[in-house]
């Protein structure tokens, strides 16, 4: 068996030379000829070797783009967030005070929000590396090659708020996204070696910039078309030589007579052909990963997957001690699985070096194994504290501890134990933790440990801050990869906004600056006025910190200066026409930082009476220690208010349920209440997407045998005649309500669907308090009583728009019954389009089964429709006998 695995590095982690290619600008020309930028599209694409299109929808590219709407976040309590992702939903940066995306639609300039798609661009770019939401809109359409006669106004694609050059004021005006250009993916920021790079002499600058400031440095002054050049200018082919330089005068760019940045190809780079061979990975390093997920260090005390996260022995007299009896190091960035090894289940062994030993779903392919040119760029992804692609947690899973360990066909465990199961048995009984019990009931013991505890929980301890502070760990409920809530380590990350109470309005980043000026005291001290916009009444005062580009105006911190703020910010919104508002800070948690790396040895890991009461005869209990990790006790103070009076009087609202406030101020969390509620509610993010009335996703292509295989016999019979294609196309989530999560969507392909199914967004979800209106609706209809939520299904191309029907493929659905009745002649399945003209029951023949609920749990019923819309399961009135 090839292992691809030698010596301790694997053969995939060694830089390899790409065959040779022209390098091609956005009209398909050779850089040589144009002098332009390259086009990593044009380049990677054009030549027929990988489908861009399909790599750059993966959701590292897309962060929200395709899940996104103008009432995303309406539909969740957030209203100023258009999508889940960093695009349009709660960004990494801004603390408090993030900016917020445009909407599409925005009927006047106040309604537009801090950024457009371009600002976004400018402002982001750092770190996401293009494609995605930074090439197209939110309708698919790639921003430079929209029809101008086709931009409705102030369409937060294409406006953007800029400077006006004669005045110095900011303006919304329409962003030249053709002299910009786009911010095509920028292949090489992910598959260069970043150790390798290096300035060419002739780039007129001291000093080299970061890989992803090397970029940003074009981003910023709006020269998207040149953001992926910016990096290659670092890069050198294989014989060592430079590909690029930039022209600079002063270490600034020089521009050329159209105000674009010169670039000087170098010719003797290329081949006679015109050709470059560029030493390339064909996966990540995690230097190339901590790029951008370097701020992983302070929210979840993870420093990365390299040389540094290697466990060490501890030294005596300089060397170290060998053998299993050494001492490990106690090290905060040490991880027990960097340098082991792990065998797939097709036998392929690699030493776990990288982040790509548990996130590349390809890592493990045998060595002798085609190259696959369009691989699928969906890192495997479980249910993390991010909602983008929700759909795809855990499908296919990370490489988690129960895979690794419980799961895989050469699963992990010491060789004295058939199971993980039987290794903590009997580690806990040989260490006392299982004294008192009786022994038949040892091994359950250990498996309600298994159900209800997740492997990081005790494996994961010590962990320290990129501020080098003990970072203290809460613990919370999270949807696990078998359906099951486990307990997981997270951080959670504070944040607040400012909300109207009235009309719901969240105050974006433009409005909540709009009330500071900066000023000076007598000593020349910087500080932010409060300014009432209507009045212009001076209220108070914030301090301020002046940072790279921009002043920042601190927190309040007094009541006077609450209260004033409070002042200004209803001053601003009645400004704009609301009616009497209200608002209040509302303090939250935009993100639960879950903890998932730096796993520490066994017998490091965190002892049982850490959680349990230990009993008076030193045996442990099952009860729960108040002062452990997972009681009252472990309490956080995640957040300060000068004063109790701004709760009870409103100006300060507590977010979250498991958030208290003590009488000198500060705001706390303790894990006896955070798992409490998590119980109920096992959320990740503040969009509570575990418990949406609407799940968003894609299509997956299934074999057709295996939805056969998955429904039974008895199912599979009645199916059959209608799924004559090999393949087929289904959609369910993990996410959502009880009733959505047990909602299934299938669709047997075809020629067309099996090419358009997979470009297609699916939306299911529930209607909000509609039971009333509905009933009162089959009552004068004569269709019965209502024994199911108000369920919509929407499918949507990659335009963003409508499609109702399949070419002539039927659509079935699972859907939860609350009824009692058996029999399909009983139940009437009520369908309508999206504007409830076309009202009809569906025909006996498109009902397939029923089973109806009981006490413990819901039923349900399959059937299928013609086309997409609105449904409902009703009870008839009187059960007629079946004829």
């Amino acid at each position: 068996m090839l292992t691809n695995s030698y010596g301790g590095v694997n053969a995939y982690d060694k830089v390899v030379d790409h065959p040779a290619i022209p390098l091609l600008d956005e009209q398909g020309q050779h850089v040589l000829q144009t002098k332009q930028p390259y086009s990593p599209k044009k380049s990677c694409s054009g030549s027929g070797c990988h489908d861009y299109e399909k790599i750059t929808h993966a959701y590292h590219f897309e962060m929200g783009r395709e899940e996104s709407s103008d009432n995303y976040g309406a539909k969740r309590g957030l209203p100023h967030l258009v999508s889940p992702g960093y695009y349009g939903g709660y960004t990494c940066m801004g603390g408090s005070n993030p900016q917020v995306l445009a909407k599409k639609q925005n009927a006047r300039p106040a309604d537009f929000s801090d950024y457009g798609s371009a600002g976004w661009v400018k402002t982001c770019m750092d770190c996401h590396i293009g494609g995605g939401w930074a090439e197209k809109d939110r309708h698919g359409i790639r921003y430079d090659q929209k029809r101008s006669a086709n931009i409705e106004f102030l369409d937060g694609d294409y406006y953007e708020r800029q400077v006006n050059q004669q005045t110095g004021s900011i303006e919304i005006k329409r962003w030249d996204w053709k002299k910009s250009g786009v911010g095509e993916a920028d292949c090489l920021f992910c598959h260069v070696k970043f150790s390798k790079l290096k300035l060419p002499a002739d780039s007129g600058l001291s000093k080299a910039l970061l890989p992803r400031k090397a970029r940003t440095a074009l981003v910023r002054q709006g020269f998207f078309r040149q953001a992926a050049s910016g990096l290659l200018e670092y890069v050198k082919n294989t014989n060592g030589l430079h590909l690029l330089s930039i022209t600079r005068k002063d270490e600034a760019f020089s521009l050329d007579k159209n105000g674009l940045p010169i670039f000087n190809w170098h010719e003797d780079a290329f081949d006679e052909n015109g050709r470059v061979i560029i030493p390339m990975l064909r996966f990540p390093e995690s230097d190339n990963c901590m790029a951008c997920h370097l701020t992983s260090n302070t929210r979840r005390g993870f420093y990365g997957f390299g040389k540094a996260s290697k466990a060490t022995l501890a030294t005596d007299g300089g060397d170290e001690q060998a053998g299993a009896g050494g001492t490990l190091e106690d090290d905060y960035r040490d991880d027990i699985h960097k340098g082991t090894k792990f065998t797939a289940d097709n036998g392929e062994r690699r030493s776990i070096e990288s982040c790509n030993a548990c996130h590349s779903s390809q890592y493990y392919k045998p060595a002798n194994a085609n190259i696959d040119l369009d691989a699928n760029h969906n890192f495997p992804k479980g249910n993390s504290d991010m909602d983008v692609r929700n759909d795809l947690d855990y499908s296919p899973n990370v490489r988690s501890c129960e895979l690794c360990h419980i799961h895989a066909t050469n699963a992990v465990v010491s060789s004295q134990y058939d199971s993980l199961l039987h290794a903590h048995t009997e580690r806990w009984k040989s260490n006392g933790s299982l004294n008192g019990y009786d022994t038949k009931s040892l091994a359950k013991i250990t498996q309600t440990h298994f159900d209800v505890v997740s492997c990081q929980t005790c494996h994961i301890v010590n962990k320290v801050d990129g501020n080098g502070n003990e970072l203290q760990i809460m613990y919370r409920y999270r949807i696990a990869e078998d359906g099951q809530q486990k307990i997981i380590p997270y951080n959670p990350r504070l944040r607040y906004f400012w909300k109207d109470k009235v009309s719901g309005h969240i105050l974006n980043q433009t409005e909540r600056n709009s009330i500071f000026v900066k000023a000076q005291d007598s000593d020349g001290n910087s500080y932010g006025e409060i300014i009432d916009p209507i009045s212009g009444d001076i209220l108070g005062r914030v301090s301020g910190r002046q940072g790279e580009n921009e002043y920042f105006f601190n927190d309040p911190d007094d009541y006077e200066s609450y209260k004033a703020i409070k002042q200004a910010y209803d001053s601003v919104l009645r400004k704009k026409g609301y009616i009497k508002p209200n608002v209040t800070m509302v303090w939250t948690e935009s993100n639960e930082y879950i903890i998932s790396h730096n796993t520490r040895a066994a017998k490091n890991a965190m002892p049982c009476t850490d959680c349990h009461v230990t009993k008076s005869n030193g045996d442990i209990s099952q009860q729960i220690e108040a002062a452990g990790m997972l009681g009252k006790e472990n309490s956080k103070i995640v957040a300060h208010i000068p004063d109790v009076r701004l709760v009870s009087e409103g100006i300060v609202s507590i977010g979250l349920a498991y958030s208290q406030l003590q009488p000198n101020g500060d705001i706390t969390q303790n894990v006896a209440d955070i798992l409490f509620e998590t119980r109920l509610d096992p959320f990740m993010s503040l969009l509570k997407n575990s418990s949406a009335t609407e799940i968003i996703g894609e299509f997956t292509a299934i074999s057709t045998h295996d939805v056969l295989g998955m429904v039974g016999p008895e199912l599979a019979t009645l199916l059959a005649p209608d799924f004559s294609n090999d393949t087929s196309f289904i959609f369910s989530s993990n996410k959502g309500s009880n009733s959505l999560r047990s909602m299934i969507t299938v669709i047997n392909g075809s020629t067309k669907n099996n090419l358009l199914l997979p470009t297609f967004r699916v939306v299911l979800g529930e209607l909000q308090d509609a039971e009333t209106t509905t009933q009162k609706f089959l009552e004068e209809r004569g269709y019965g009583g209502l024994r199911s939520k108000v369920f919509y299904l929407e499918v949507l191309d990659k335009h963003a728009k409508q499609v109702t029907s399949f070419n002539g493929a039927e659509i079935y659905i699972k859907v939860p019954y609350k009824g009692r009745l058996t029999g399909l002649y009983n139940i009437n399945i009520v369908v309508s389009d999206r504007l409830f003209t076309e009202i009809k029951v569906l025909p006996i023949t498109d009902l397939v089964m029923l089973r109806p609920a009981t006490v413990d749990e819901d039923g349900f019923v399959i059937f299928k429709m013609q086309k997409t819309g609105y449904f409902i399961i009703s009870d008839k009135k009187v059960a007629r006998k079946h004829s």
